[in-house]
């Protein structure tokens, strides 16, 4: 109960923070183009980048996550209450189109669902809105594709690794909509982790690529 309370909090609170902002006007944001492309169906495609470490704003998660949960500040830390018997993750990055400018920021929950976990973007950008996704990742897929290219716990690591993210029946996951400029979209998108290092700590060196494709809600 108290790790479905807590989650509940920090996805209220991120609403409220992603409406807040859509109604406050801070600050004027430039509004930078779109890098979109025309899909067959009527759809358009989009791909969004996450370089790591630099772009990592915040991350937190149990010991079940591997490397990636390795708490950025390090001095954030989760309830006693959530332990390893109870999976999670939270992270917390800045988003960049395909031209490397940075044009939003994105939050990722990873929860523990017993025979897998769901995983939950929100990417906001100013003057565009909030796009929401969904999929299934495997808690042990990560370091078992790090372990079968020479990476060892507690280990500084260096190479190459390119991993998908997703149900291993079906690496595509939804998008159901968002506000704004993304309110009346559905569609499916990749998670993909492309590992160039991993630092003496954990941090994750490479790039998170989401590829998404969506379409106009009939």
């Amino acid at each position: 109960m108290l790790k479905v309370t807590f989650i509940s909090g920090i996805l209220f609170g991120l609403a409220a923070v992603v409406s807040g902002a859509g109604l406050y006007p801070w600050i004027d944001h430039e509004r930078l183009e779109s890098q979109t492309q025309v899909v067959p169906n009527g759809g358009r495609s989009e791909v969004f980048f996450i370089r790591l470490p630099v772009d990592r704003i915040a991350s937190l998660g149990t010991a079940g996550f591997g490397p990636g949960a390795a708490a950025f500040p390090a001095a954030l830390a989760l309830p006693d209450s959530l332990d390893d018997a109870q999976p999670m993750q939270i992270d917390h990055f800045k988003v960049r189109d395909i031209g490397g400018n940075v044009i939003g920021v994105a939050s990722r929950h990873t929860v523990d669902l017993t025979d897998s976990a769901a995983v939950t973007w929100s990417l906001s950008f100013p003057s565009r809105g909030a796009l929401w996704l969904v999929s299934q990742f495997d808690p042990a897929a990560l370091d078992a594709a790090l372990a079968a290219v020479g990476y060892q716990p507690g280990e500084a690591w260096e190479g190459e690794l390119d991993l998908f993210v997703g149900d291993p029946q079906s690496l595509t996951g939804d998008i159901h909509g968002g506000t704004s400029e993304f309110s009346t979209l559905t569609g499916t998108f990749t998670e993909r982790w492309q590992i160039t290092g991993v630092g003496d700590s954990g941090e994750l060196r490479g790039t998170i690529e989401l590829d998404t494709t969506t379409y106009l809600t009939q």
